[in-house]
C-alpha cells in the first residue's frame, strides 16, 4: 500500500524546517508522497495522517484542521512542554516504520463546537483545548451568566469563564487550579476565571449538555472576546450568547506505545522529583 504523509511545522522555527525536510527525503526514499500542511486542507487532501513537527501550539492548530477530515496526526515534540507531543526526533523514525508495518493506532479526543454570534454574522470554529470567555477591557470585573440546556446555572463574576476539554485539563484550566481529567474522557470543565466569589468552583459536567454564555444584564461595560486554545479570538456581539457542544468528530492523536499518558504527567509535571 503506498501511503501520502502531511507534514505540519512552525515556519518561523529553525530546526523545525531542518527536520521537515530531513522527514520528507526520508519518506520519499520509503515510496511515501509527502505534502507540507499550511493555513488550510482541501476538502480531499488524501493524506493517511500529519507528522506535526513542534510543541503544543502547533499540536492545536493542526489538530483544528485535521479533526474536519478525520485524520491522524503524530505528535513530534521540538518545544519545551509538549503535553499533546509523545514522540520525539529520536523515536520518530521507528515509529514510522512501526506504522508503515502494523498500521495506524490512535486515540480519540473531544473537541468543542463553538458558535460565536458577532455583530455581523455567526462564527462557526472547534477548540481542542478550551474556549475562554472574558472581558475585552483588560483588568475589568465582569459578570457572565452560564446556561446548561437553556437553564440558568450562575453568574460568574471576576475576569470570566473557562470551558475546557479533557485534553486541555493540563493547559490554562489546570493554571485555575482545575481538575486533571484522563483525556480520553468526554467532559466539559467549566472554569471561573479569578472568581470574586470564593464559592464558584470549577465544575464538570457531562458533554450531552450544551453550555451557553452571554454577559449579565445592566452591568456597565458588558463586551466579551471569546479565545480559542489561546489562538483565536473574537468578540461577541452585544446581548449575544456564546453556545459551546460537543463537536461531532474527534482529535486523533497516533499512540507511542513506549509512552502511557500517566508517563507524561509525572515526566512534565515533574511528580515525583
Amino acid at each position: 500500500m503506498k501511503h501520502s504523509v502531511g507534514i505540519s511545522f512552525n515556519h518561523s522555527k529553525e530546526n523545525a524546517k531542518k527536520y521537515s525536510s530531513q522527514i520528507s527525503a526520508w519518506l520519499k526514499n520509503r515510496n511515501v508522497k509527502t505534502k507540507q500542511i499550511s493555513g488550510k486542507l482541501n476538502n480531499n487532501p488524501g493524506i493517511d495522517f500529519i507528522i506535526c513537527l513542534g510543541g503544543d501550539g502547533t499540536m492545536l492548530r493542526t489538530a483544528r484542521l485535521a479533526s474536519k477530515y478525520s485524520i491522524p496526526i503524530m505528535g513530534v515534540n521540538l518545544g519545551t512542554l509538549g503535553f499533546l507531543t509523545n514522540t520525539d526526533m529520536t523515536t520518530l523514525y521507528s515509529s514510522l516504520d512501526n506504522i508503515f508495518d502494523t498500521g495506524i493506532k490512535f486515540e480519540e479526543r473531544m473537541m468543542l463546537d463553538i458558535e460565536i454570534p458577532s455583530e455581523k454574522k455567526i462564527i462557526k470554529t472547534t477548540a481542542l483545548n478550551d474556549c475562554a470567555i472574558r472581558s475585552i477591557y483588560d483588568g475589568r470585573l465582569t459578570s457572565i451568566d452560564a446556561f446548561v440546556n437553556s437553564h440558568f446555572l450562575s453568574s460568574y463574576k471576576g475576569d470570566g469563564v473557562l470551558v475546557a476539554t479533557p485534553t486541555g485539563s493540563t493547559a490554562y484550566s489546570l493554571a485555575l487550579s482545575g481538575p486533571i481529567v484522563y483525556p480520553t474522557m468526554s467532559l466539559f470543565i467549566i472554569n471561573p476565571i479569578s472568581p470574586h466569589a470564593l464559592t464558584h468552583r470549577p465544575m464538570i459536567i457531562d458533554a450531552d449538555n450544551i453550555l451557553e454564555f452571554s454577559p449579565t444584564k445592566n452591568t456597565k461595560q458588558t463586551d466579551l472576546i471569546v479565545s480559542i486554545d489561546g489562538q483565536e479570538s473574537y468578540i461577541l456581539g452585544r446581548n449575544k450568547k456564546v453556545k459551546i457542544k460537543l463537536y461531532g468528530k474527534t482529535a486523533k492523536f497516533i499512540r507511542n506505545n513506549k509512552y502511557s499518558y500517566f508517563d507524561t504527567l509525572k515526566t512534565k509535571l515533574k511528580w515525583g522529583v
